[in-house]
């Protein structure tokens, strides 16, 4: 197993989300939410170094205290930009406008705000968009939202490809959301189900599949984390997320049938984060005992482990574009980073 150098920063506020942008730029997003709560809501942007083991603030976006924090947010591969999902102020969205996702240009020294969509309708503040992301070569982005819907959008235009999809319960969160690298499908995962989307021809945005936990596990119930679509590396393969009482599972599906290719444990604690490289090459995950670890995405073998990365729950997590760094964001307002090998040891 590799060894890596790694440090923690505090950043002043709860991180919800972490992103790096294509140029390797780190994006967080998070604060103390609506309210009196007395912690800024914002997106800031840092400049990592490694060497000197700190993070360099170079650009804030301050939220106003009756706007929400920023909940998810996701980077284009290739272009200065992020997308957030951020709630309006209560006012807004009672009345029904709720311009919750918003795109973002992240410039040297602040962020620009681009566009803004609609990704919820609900008059409810306790509703928000849970997940958003972009495909592969950013020409799409699908969001998902904490009362069951998922809309999809191409990208510059920002222009919705089908009607809203609604999950069939309000009650069901949007665990995540990722498009296939042939742009023909996507899914959008439930607890309980992945959902199989169709994005091409007069059938666009109609569910064609439904698989349920007990596909992978007859014994123990599972419910389900996260799900990424693999990249160049690992193109063939798309990778599930579940946990169960025994722990947490990474589970190797093939990415055209999304039959299980190989299922294993990795914690005993459940997962709380998980990533994928740009390359596809490794992956990473949190579990809720603070630990990080990474594995070579087509083995699944072992190449790094930090346990207590945080002192509080890990939030998200982000692997820098050209694969030297990753990124934790913890509700214990620090992000830790780790300084990434240009070839882990293959022992």
């Amino acid at each position: 197993m590799s060894d890596c150098s790694t440090f923690s920063v505090p950043v002043g506020i709860p991180v919800f989300d972490v992103a790096f942008t294509a140029s390797n730029q780190l994006v967080i997003g998070g604060g103390g939410g609506p309210g009196r709560s007395g912690v800024q809501n914002k997106l800031i942007s840092y400049k990592v170094e490694p060497r000197r083991k700190d993070i360099e603030e170079e650009a804030v976006y301050e939220l106003s205290n009756n706007e929400d924090a920023p909940m998810c947010i996701d980077a284009h591969p290739t272009e200065a930009i992020v997308i957030s999902g951020i709630n309006s102020t209560e006012e807004n969205i009672k009345k029904g406008e709720n311009k919750n996702c918003r795109v973002f240009k992240v410039l040297e020294s602040n962020f620009e705000l681009e566009k803004t969509v609609s990704t919820i309708n609900s008059k409810n503040s306790e509703d928000y968009q849970k997940v958003i992301r972009f495909n592969s070569d950013g020409t799409l982005f699908a969001t998902g939202s904490s009362n069951g819907q998922v809309n999809i959008f191409s990208y510059p235009d920002i222009k919705s490809m089908c009607d809203t999809i609604h999950s069939g319960n309000d009650d069901d969160e949007i665990m995540d959301v990722d498009i296939s690298l042939e742009k023909d499908k996507m899914i959008f995962l439930l607890r309980d189900a992945i959902k199989l989307v169709n994005l091409r021809g007069r059938h666009t945005g109609k569910v064609k599949q439904t698989i349920s936990p007990s596909t992978f596990d007859k014994k123990q119930k599972l419910q389900f984390r996260a799900f990424r679509y693999g990249r160049t590396y690992c193109k063939d393969f798309a990778y599930l997320i579940a946990n169960g009482a025994k722990g947490g599972y990474i589970i190797k599906l093939n990415a055209y049938t999304l039959e299980q290719v190989q299922m294993v444990k990795i914690s005993k604690k459940p997962i709380t984060a998980f990533c994928i490289s740009q390359d596809g090459g490794i992956i990473a995950t949190a579990t809720s005992d603070y630990t990080l670890n990474i594995f070579e995405s087509n083995s699944l073998r072992s190449l790094y482990q930090l346990k207590e990365a945080h002192g509080f729950a890990i939030t998200s997590i982000s692997i820098s574009p050209n694969r030297r760094l990753l990124a934790s964001g913890s509700a214990d307002n620090s992000c830790r980073i780790i300084t990434l090998p240009e070839q882990f040891s293959s022992g």
